[in-house]
């Protein structure tokens, strides 16, 4: 049995972007859960385009107007230290005036706005149906990748994603602890760049727009882990670094890249740039698929036997560590995959037998150093949580099946 597999707890981005909401870890009970269930670890979510709306206003400017959510963010964390809960902070999104989508953002929900880089944004068939509505977002407003999803041509140092990036790490290192300020035991560097970024890909090679050009978002990742290690030095690395996060969809597209060809191909940017990964730095994972299709050996591993040699970050017996950072059970895929098996008790035994499975030192357990949970109020979009979603509050089956888990750091 492995010594060293944590649980954390994802409680989502609307912490941050409405204060007071469900995913606050500071009120309606979210405390209380922790404890009772002995997690040891919180994934919390810093929205840049909530803490920083206006790039004339540091996200710390009393007259900047998203000083009201950093400061949440910082009673979050505070009351996570008072617990004894270790936090991980994901810095989430772009605003607009950082990655070139101003324009458009002055004009959503219109044709110019919905059109545009529209096979990086939508399906095929999604953008036929509104071509067949006549591009008319008032009769069919298409379902696409937002603007904040739109990866800002520069994440080096001094662009301003790194410059974010650098105030939430100098804001909230793990040194900040000695000042009594709170502190992060983690930085995220980015959510599920594989599918939830764009674009992914250039330029279609075929008359077909949607066509998969080449993959281009791991040289940009890159580029982030690298501003990342940069970040980190200055203060000689005491807090970890996380990434790259990657969703595990087991659908491929020209808008959603598989994490087994996203990951080589990640691994060969990191050494086109010459990076080499201190020990403080892991690879992130997201293991939704391996959790729901009860998989005795997850993709995860797939994953790790592509690091073996070639990634230099937290190892064990000199083999490489992976996190996993989000994951959990959806309520929709029980239906789906499991129609003999009642819902609910379908998502508890899927958690179980997960847990069964990762804490191992062997197969699916093999250099997995921490296992997760999505949120715990559930989200009625996303349905994965150990309670009902706000404001009931009743408890699932899965909701005593990770308060039984072993208490691990």
């Amino acid at each position: 049995m492995s010594a060293h597999l944590r649980r954390v707890i994802d409680l989502g981005p609307n912490g941050t972007i409405y204060p007071g909401s469900a995913q606050d870890y500071r009120f309606h009970d979210n405390r209380r859960w922790f404890e009772d269930t002995g997690t040891s670890w919180v994934r919390l979510w810093a929205d840049w385009p909530s803490l920083q709306p206006d790039p004339a206003f540091a996200p710390d400017d009393p007259a900047g107007a998203g000083l009201a959510r950093l400061e949440a963010l910082d009673a979050q964390i505070a009351a996570a230290n008072a617990d004894g809960v270790r936090v991980i902070l994901m810095p989430f999104r772009f605003p607009s005036w950082a990655n070139g989508t101003e324009a458009l953002a002055a004009a959503r929900n219109t044709d110019a706005e919905a059109a545009h880089a529209f096979a990086d944004r939508m399906a095929a068939s999604v953008w036929q149906r509104y071509v067949e509505a006549g591009r008319d977002p008032r009769r069919f407003n298409p379902g696409r990748r937002r603007l904040e999803f739109r990866l800002p041509a520069d994440t080096g140092p001094e662009s301003p994603w790194g410059v974010f990036l650098a105030f939430l790490y100098d804001r909230y290192h793990l040194g900040r602890a000695q000042d009594g300020r709170p502190y992060a035991h983690a930085l995220e560097v980015v959510n599920e760049p594989n599918i939830q970024v764009w674009p992914q890909r250039g330029p279609s090679p075929t008359d077909d727009a949607f066509a998969p050009g080449e993959l281009t978002v791991p040289r940009v990742v890159a580029g982030m882990l690298a501003t990342a290690q940069a970040v980190s030095a200055r203060h000689g690395h005491p807090s970890l670094v996380l990434a790259p996060s990657c969703a595990d969809s087991l659908t491929g597209s020209r808008l959603v890249t598989l994490v087994e060809e996203f990951t080589p191909a990640l691994l060969d940017a990191l050494d086109a740039l010459g990076h080499v990964a201190h020990p403080g730095e892991i690879w992130a994972h997201h293991n939704y698929v391996d959790l729901e299709a009860r998989l005795e050996v997850g993709r995860v591993q797939a994953v790790r036997a592509a690091l073996r040699g070639r990634w230099s970050g937290l190892a064990e017996s000199g083999e490489p560590v992976v996190w996993i950072t989000e994951g959990g059970v959806r309520l929709e895929k029980m239906r789906a995959m499991y129609p003999d098996e009642e819902p609910f008790a379908a998502q508890a035994r899927s958690l179980r037998e997960g847990w069964e499975r990762h804490v191992r030192d062997d197969g699916a357990g093999a250099g997995i150093g921490m296992f997760a949970q999505y949120l715990t109020y559930a989200d009625p979009r996303f349905d994965t949580g150990l309670l009902d979603p706000w404001p009931a509050v009743v408890k699932r089956p899965v909701y005593d099946v990770w308060a039984a888990l072993s208490r691990f750091e």
